[in-house]
């Protein structure tokens, strides 16, 4: 029995040993699944299927190899399927310039992965670099598949369009835009298919009745104001209610439209993003005339990014974007604000008769467009100069005094200060003390006139 044990033990110690001496190299260059398969040597072609191949490296993907080669497989299979362009609608776009052949085709071979359903994992195979990934579908399968998926998309487009008519006729725009588009993206597959369908007893392409119905529903849209032209005050909001009309076929308001405004010519302050209420009607709003522009000019149409906002499709943006957007503009004549001026000028306390400050100020600002008016409560904005010259030295007859300035202007409406600026110590030199204190604000003047309209306008935005 223990000569039986020792054999016993002996035996197994050599089994060890023999499984160790047996065990695959662990170095890179060995991390091989068996010799490379044949679908690696030659290309297999196979006329029952569709048949897709990848490779991923391993330094570019990593842990994420195994699976990228798969996606490039199944990427290559779908390749395989034939992707023609014979519809009407993408032809349009292409010739519109909306979209370029290539980037239908791109968007449709990607479309095409997605929705790739039926296909089996053949085999996967890696050397120490790559990993490899076979694919292969049934094109009777496919076939099989797509019929069905036709025949779901046509249901669903065909229920979605009826929805949209039936808001349509309750002039419920948003909801049938909104209805329209679920109804063209079943059929974003199929655009090169002539699916047909019976609608009221007749026999039509849906791809063509949904678009159809999505231009009339957009190019119909007829925006209009109720004032196109308006007087405005630079720095000043637009007074009055300036009200913008949504009207669809028949002439009937539509509810729900969202709209955006801009200055078309001009600058100032608005919202810009509207949405027209139950009566089809949008309220504009400016805040402030910020441009000094005589002639400006608002621009509101339908605000194609908020009706785009939830689509992914490339394809049906660009139908979107092929459609006129409807719009209208409002013209403004925009006037300068009047203006009250309160000076005083002194020179050694005593008030000057012969002004010297206000004459250039009020000059500089009339040659730009501004009125002055005598009574405060027929202005809009109010004036206050201080100017005042002080006595320096007399040095070899030649006599020095200092000029001190002080401005600002008030929003007489809102009582908010627009501008406010001062100038301190300025001098001038003359052959006496009255000649010197006139150049000393005559120079004072210039400095603040260079600086006082561009600073005022920037506070104004």
């Amino acid at each position: 029995m223990k000569y039986i044990r020792t054999l016993t033990l002996l035996i197994t110690l050599m089994l060890i040993v023999a499984c160790g001496s047996n065990t695959p190299d662990s170095t890179p260059d060995s991390m091989q699944a068996g010799s490379k398969p044949s679908w690696l040597i030659q290309q297999p072609v196979d006329p029952n299927y569709y048949l897709g191949i990848g490779s991923a490296s391993k330094n570019q993907y990593g842990s994420e190899a195994q699976k990228s080669a798969q996606d490039l497989a199944l990427a290559d299979l779908a390749s395989q399927i034939t992707v023609k362009i014979t519809s009407d609608i993408v032809t349009t776009l292409i010739e519109n310039g909306t979209m370029t052949r290539e980037e239908y085709l791109a968007t449709a071979r990607s479309e095409a992965v997605a929705d790739l359903e039926g296909h089996e994992l053949v085999d996967t195979w890696q050397d120490a670099t790559y990993h490899y990934a076979y694919y292969r579908m049934s094109k009777a399968q496919y076939a099989a598949i797509q019929a069905r998926k036709r025949q779901a998309a046509l249901s669903l487009s065909t229920d979605f369009l009826g929805k949209a008519k039936a808001a349509s006729a309750l002039n419920q725009f948003s909801e049938a835009y909104n209805a329209t588009i679920q109804a063209f993206i079943p059929l974003l597959p199929y655009l090169n298919e002539a699916l047909e369908v019976n609608i009221e007893g007749q026999s039509v392409i849906l791809s063509n009745e949904v678009n159809t119905y999505l231009q009339g529903l957009l190019s119909s849209i007829d925006l209009s104001p109720n004032k196109s032209n308006l007087s405005a005050k630079l720095g000043q909001p637009i007074s009055g209610n300036l009200i913008i009309y949504a009207r669809g076929n028949d002439d009937q308001p539509l509810r729900g439209l969202p709209l955006q405004a801009q200055f078309k010519k001009g600058e100032g302050e608005l919202v810009e993003s509207l949405k027209t209420g139950s009566q089809g009607l949008a309220s504009l709003q400016v805040s402030n005339i910020t441009a000094p522009s005589k002639l400006q000019i608002l621009e509101v149409r339908v605000d194609l990014q908020q009706l785009m906002k939830t689509i992914d499709s490339p394809v049906l943006a660009g139908i979107i974007l092929s459609i006129p957007s409807a719009s209208t503009r409002i013209i403004l004549d925009v006037s300068n604000p009047t203006i009250y001026l309160d000076a005083r000028e002194t020179f050694n306390g005593r008030v000057l008769k012969q002004l010297q400050v206000e004459p250039k100020l009020k000059n500089h600002f009339i040659v730009e467009g501004f009125h002055f008016v005598d009574d405060p409560r027929n202005a809009d904005w109010q004036m206050t100069l201080n100017a005042t010259a002080t006595r320096g030295t007399e040095y070899s007859g030649m006599y020095t005094t200092f000029a001190d300035v002080s401005l600002n202007v008030v929003d007489r409406k809102s009582g908010a200060e627009i501008y406010k600026n001062s100038l301190s110590r300025v001098k001038g030199i003359d052959l006496n003390y009255t000649n010197a204190a006139n150049k000393a604000l005559n120079s004072a003047a210039d400095k603040m006139i260079l600086t006082i309209l561009p600073e005022i306008m920037e506070s104004l935005k």
